[in-house]
């Protein structure tokens, strides 16, 4: 059913509860291959991407997926960049469309909670523009 599952991560307490939620449909589900995802707003200036930032977004990744690989699960990580920050939910829908993605997976906040507020949240953008299914995972309260 979930062959191929994106997990969008920004490093987050609550991001990283999303990938653990991920990597546990991913096991029930004897997914193919889960695929972590950060989308770098901060790597946009001038379309030429931030080494500071490019390097803290693929650690993010890199921290992310480390678990799933060495239980056993087929990982790929992806940092998106050219998106501005308002346009991450464009973003993740983009790459789960370019990927055949089966499931999204991400948390219902991130680092931002202000700024989502403002600029409109992330996980309801994707959960209305995502042509697959969609978890959003809560905060642990």
């Amino acid at each position: 059913m979930f062959k191929r599952i994106l997990v969008a991560t920004d490093g987050s307490k609550n991001a990283e509860n999303a990938v653990g939620h991920a990597a546990e449909i991913a096991r029930m589900a004897n997914a193919e291959e889960v695929f972590i995802l950060h989308v770098c707003t901060a790597c946009t200036a001038d379309l030429d991407p931030d080494e500071q930032n490019l390097e803290t977004a693929n650690r993010i990744v890199s921290e992310s997926g480390k678990p799933l690989s060495e239980s056993g699960l087929s990982v790929r990580t992806l940092v998106e960049t050219g998106y501005p920050p308002e346009s991450v939910g464009n973003a993740i829908i983009d790459i789960s469309r370019d990927n055949d993605i089966d499931l999204i997976v991400l948390g219902s906040r991130g680092l931002t909670e202000f700024k989502g507020m403002m600029l409109g949240s992330v996980s309801s953008k994707v959960v209305h523009g995502a042509d697959c299914p969609v978890l959003v995972v809560k905060d642990k309260q």
